[in-house]
């Protein structure tokens, strides 16, 4: 006997989450026609979805199941690649500067943001 994990009842049936009692018993005879699981399989996926309590843990696990079954073909070559290095840009180079600067402001552009800014330049 094989030690990995049952597949997932509504997989191995082939059908949604939301299926009834009765798409249960017609989708369990299509899987013993169509063998693609053992008879043990089908008749564990039937009892489970059948019984309250474990459909929710079939519901839970739905996620899960598919993703732990895919591991077992997949193709971890990229991983071996080297990782880029990352170039930082000049452009942000004196950006600690600049924004130590930003309290000092000069005489010229006080001025300048007084005559844009003040009263007389909203009236008409």
């Amino acid at each position: 006997m094989h030690n990995l994990p049952l597949p997932n009842p509504y997989d191995v049936l082939e059908i949604s989450p939301a299926a009834s009692h009765q798409e249960i018993t017609i989708a369990f005879t299509k899987a013993m026609k169509r063998g693609k699981y053992s008879p043990r399989e089908i008749a564990q996926a039937r009892k489970s979805l059948m019984n309250p309590q474990e459909r929710i843990i079939a519901d839970y696990l739905r996620p899960i199941t598919g993703t732990i079954g895919s591991f077992k073909r997949s193709d971890f070559t990229a991983l071996d690649t080297p990782i880029p290095k990352l170039k930082f840009l000049t452009e942000f180079d004196a950006l600690a500067e600049a924004i130590g600067d930003r309290d000092r402001v000069s005489d010229s552009d006080k001025r300048l943001g007084k005559l844009l800014f003040s009263d007389r330049s909203h009236k008409k």
